[in-house]
């Protein structure tokens, strides 16, 4: 089971998420990402992993999504707080030096 929470702080969206992001819930979070992504005023989205224990390649996926539809909006994105087994996983696929992530 998944768990997302949305914050807001000035012009700041942080979106916290808690559980395993796996091919059985991508399709539930991509639903609620749109919502979130459909705010024209968004400006700078960060996603909260700390509570992520793992993250398959459809979870890996829509991140990459989340990032185009921010580059695309002349938005920010940026992933914080990598439990060491997502980090892991970012650097074995390279998508370390695509989020920034050091």
């Amino acid at each position: 089971m998944i768990h997302m929470e949305k914050t807001q702080d000035g012009g700041k969206t942080t979106i916290t998420i808690k559980g395993k992001i796996t091919f059985e819930n991508t399709g539930e979070i991509r639903e609620k990402m749109k919502e979130i992504l459909r705010d024209e005023s968004l400006k700078h989205l960060i996603l909260d992993m700390k509570e992520v224990s793992f993250i398959d390649s459809s979870g890996l996926g829509l991140l990459v999504s989340i990032k185009n539809t921010m580059i695309r909006k002349d938005g920010a994105f940026a992933i914080v707080n990598l439990s060491d087994t997502v980090k892991k996983i970012m650097k074995q696929t390279g998508l370390d030096r695509y989020f920034g992530i050091n």
